[in-house]
């Protein structure tokens, strides 16, 4: 299977399951916690398999003298898993889920193992693994649950040089960051229909809207402002004039035609486009550059720094996807040896040369790949972005990772079409989404 194929998969799967998982009976809150060995030797990792590879299963296997047993990452099943007292013991997560899986006490604590453990020294993590920090209110405090396989500022920027020459406008500097503003107006420069067929989207971002959210949490932090209530009651839009103002921005950009819409869909993800030469500016993380460059695209890319939008720097990961211990893992000890060796063994070392994205350990970071002249550039503007990389997004621990984005789309087609509102579209999303906070509390038990 090709590493396009793979990454593909990944992401087009990812709101089918979280959607999956907004679903499916949530019974874990109220089973109970074992501690107990089993004694069988036997490790069960949920992870997606395009992740982990039969040497990883070998090396890590070797390395623990434990068998593994993979079984593919999937919502429904896990959460059936746990109803039925049976979980996996370690199972992949992303960012956004974490809260909400403490919450529910599906996840075991990892302080103590990180504490005393000789190849993941707290002071060796990278900052993306705060997202695995929880103490019950805020995101980024308290103990660690997890921690991350790999990540990236996530909110960079890859531009293809050929759009911007057919519309006669300047590829962006590489050294000083855009504002949004110039990113909008930039957008519609380089869009591009001809006859009514699609040459270039201008820019297409937040992963085709799964996460929107993440990228309007972001853009809000540079204000102070969020999204939520503090304590995570409430979504408020409409009552938050910095809010509405970045709502409507990225309306906006749906509104103006340079963004892939429920309007002007795409049959692909927007990484494919990008590689087939359709995309002139896509929103995604250092990850990414491990295949920006196809027989299309190749010396035609570049990687850009994270745009503002109020001046304040900021680009953290907006995914941070990792690994948790289940809380009812029967063995501890022994999901924490497969842990604790995928996580800093020989699978991260060979994560970090792929360039899949920044290892998760910051003593990793000089085996990231700088062979290519695309490699090199990257690296320059990669390194300038982690001094802006360490901030958490506030995910909100009542709901499930694609609930905001499924309401943004759901109600994102009518507002174009014009059958409601732009006010009308963000009373519904609110209307939505305050009804899933008051049912993830309930199930929560707050």
């Amino acid at each position: 299977m090709t590493t396009w194929t793979t990454r593909r998969q990944l992401l087009k799967g990812a709101g089918v399951l979280a959607a999956a998982a907004a679903a499916a009976p949530i019974l874990s809150a109220c089973q109970p916690t074992t501690t107990s060995k089993s004694g069988s030797g036997k490790v069960v990792v949920m992870t997606d398999p395009n992740e982990f590879n039969d040497d990883d299963r070998k090396t890590l296997e070797d390395a623990t003298k434990l068998k593994i047993e993979i079984v593919a990452s999937d919502l429904t099943r896990l959460y059936a898993m746990f109803a039925a007292g049976n979980p996996p013991d370690v199972f992949r997560v992303q960012a956004a889920g974490v809260p909400q899986y403490i919450s529910r006490k599906m996840v075991k604590n990892l302080q103590p193992y990180f504490a005393n453990s000789k190849l993941l020294k707290p002071d060796d993590l990278a900052p993306a693994n705060n997202f695995y920090k929880w103490d019950g209110k805020v995101v980024g405090k308290g103990d660690l649950y997890g921690m991350v396989k790999d990540w990236s500022p996530d909110y960079t920027l890859f531009a293809y040089t050929k759009a911007f020459d057919d519309a006669g406008v300047k590829v962006p500097s590489d050294s000083t960051p855009l504002t949004y503003d110039e990113l909008r107006a930039l957008a519609n420069k380089v869009n591009r229909k001809t006859a009514g067929k699609r040459v270039y989207w201008g820019f297409v971002h937040s992963n085709n809207d799964q996460w929107i959210d993440r990228t309007a949490m972001n853009m809000l932090a540079e204000k102070g402002q969020t999204l939520y209530a503090a304590d995570f009651s409430k979504l408020n839009i409409s009552g938050n004039p910095e809010a509405l103002k970045v709502i409507r921005y990225l309306y906006d950009l749906a509104a103006d035609g340079v963004q892939q819409t429920p309007t002007d869909p795409s049959p692909n993800w927007m990484g494919a486009d990008f590689n087939n030469g359709q995309v002139a500016m896509l929103q995604y993380g250092y990850w990414f550059s491990a295949m920006a460059e196809s027989d299309i695209t190749k010396g035609k890319t570049v990687f850009l720094p994270a745009p503002t939008w109020s001046g304040v720097r900021r680009d953290p990961t907006m995914t941070a996807t990792g690994w948790v211990v289940s809380a009812q893992t029967k063995d501890p000890d022994a999901a924490w040896a497969v842990f604790e060796q995928y996580m800093g063994g020989k699978p991260a070392l060979d994560r970090a040369k792929s360039g899949w994205g920044v290892p998760g350990l910051k003593s990793l970071y000089k085996e990231m790949p700088q062979q290519s002249a695309f490699q090199q550039q990257v690296q320059k503007v990669l390194q300038g972005e982690l001094s802006n990389a360490d901030f958490v997004l506030q995910f909100n621990p009542y709901l499930s990772e694609q609930a905001f984005s499924t309401s943004w789309v759901k109600n994102l087609e009518p507002a174009l079409k014009g059958s409601i509102t732009f006010d009308k579209f963000v009373q519904n999303i609110e209307t939505e989404i305050n009804a899933a906070i008051v049912d993830g509390k309930r199930i929560v038990g707050n």
